[in-house]
């Protein structure tokens, strides 16, 4: 009896098992299409909305810090130094007496000049009497002319020499450097030192040739110093030819020194502005690398389905990249675009702001501290 007992009750475990793994094919069934009904969770994704704005373009290359004007004093005249009116590193005006050579002969030989002058007016005004007299021929009275304008010439050279002994300064500068000395005796042409103008100064620089071609002259450019200064300047020359070697521009840019201050020679940077270009602000974790090495971001449409675009960079910023190739109004997937691919459909988180409204908001938060 227990033997039946048993086996009745292994019966009923066993018709209780399989009612319960499926035995009923209609709630089989259903349970199915329960399944395939139910919705797959779809990928949440950062994304930001941005609008397309003007950007200014720019390029930065390496230059230094000229004087505007520096020119070797030199004498035009054989002669010893006399005397010396302006010492090394003197600040000095225009015409200013550099130094003063010995006029020795000269003053004697401008006299002498200047009797022959008289002799041969006097000769001349005589032979015109004679000629009106019928007295004189008329070769004669060509030769005093003749006498008269060399007389003048002589002259003139002569006293171009004796003012020649005082060495004047061309333009207002430092005499940044004087290499003679009272007693030297100096030929034409000897150098006296360097005359330097730095109230006015000049950066320059060498420019790309493929950006070249957008610089346009009289425009603002940012000059950043090596001592740590940040002035701006007026790009006042592009050079129409090419380096031979680097096939790069020379450009300057004038940079005004009210204060002369000492900035002559410094190492520079000259962030060169190249034109407006349309463009938009994004951050930095929007960018990816395509498999042919192009820049990339990954869209939203207005179904919440990738797509990808290729992009360029036009300038880096502090709240990310400027880039092109995008359309007006985008929206662009800022945090897991990584585990995205084209063609799916995300789940969008929008983020607070464009890159460009946070710099916005960060510019309006630092006017009211300030």
């Amino acid at each position: 009896m227990n033997k039946s007992i048993l086996l009745a009750l292994a019966v009923v475990v066993a018709l209780g098992l399989w009612m319960s793994s499926g035995g009923d094919p209609k709630a089989s069934e259903q349970s199915a299409k329960k399944d395939q009904q139910s919705p797959k969770s779809l990928m949440k994704v950062s994304v930001v909305d941005s609008s397309i704005e003007s950007v200014q373009r720019f390029v930065i290359v390496q230059g230094q810090v000229e004087a505007n004007r520096s020119v070797d004093i030199k004498v035009e005249i054989d002669g010893r130094v006399a005397e010396l009116s302006v010492a090394e590193g003197q600040r000095i005006v225009t015409n200013t007496s550099i130094l003063k050579l010995s006029a020795d002969y000269r003053l004697k030989q401008l006299d002498q000049a200047k009797a022959l002058l008289r002799q041969a007016n006097s000769d001349l005004s005589a032979s015109r009497k004679l000629k009106k007299r019928g007295l004189l021929a008329a070769n004669k009275l060509i030769a005093d002319q003749a006498s008269v304008q060399t007389a003048r010439a002589q002259l003139a050279i002569t006293q171009h020499e004796v003012n020649s002994t005082k060495l004047l300064a061309p333009f207002a500068g430092v005499l940044n450097s004087r290499v003679v000395e009272i007693g030297d005796y100096l030929q034409k042409g000897s150098v006296v030192g360097t005359l330097v103008d730095d109230s006015v100064l000049k950066v320059t620089g060498q420019v790309p040739q493929q950006n070249v071609g957008d610089l346009k002259l009289n425009e603002a450019v940012e000059i950043s110093l090596s001592n740590g200064l940040s002035e701006f300047g007026n790009l006042a020359f592009i050079s129409r030819v090419a380096d031979p070697v680097t096939r790069s521009y020379r450009v300057e840019v004038t940079l005004e020194n009210p204060e002369l201050q000492r900035l002559i020679g410094l190492t520079a940077s000259l962030k060169l502005p190249l034109g407006i270009e349309q463009g938009h602000l994004l951050p930095n974790s929007v960018l990816g690398l395509g498999s042919d090495g192009d820049l990339e971001v990954k869209l939203l449409n207005d179904k919440n389905q990738v797509s990808t675009a290729v992009v360029k960079i036009i300038r880096t910023d502090k709240s990310g990249f400027w880039l092109s190739g995008l359309a007006s109004q985008v929206t662009v997937i800022s945090q897991g675009k990584d585990f995205v691919s084209e063609n799916e459909t995300v789940d969008p988180v929008k983020e607070a702001s464009t890159a460009s409204d946070r710099e916005k908001n960060t510019d309006k938060q630092l006017a009211v501290k300030g």
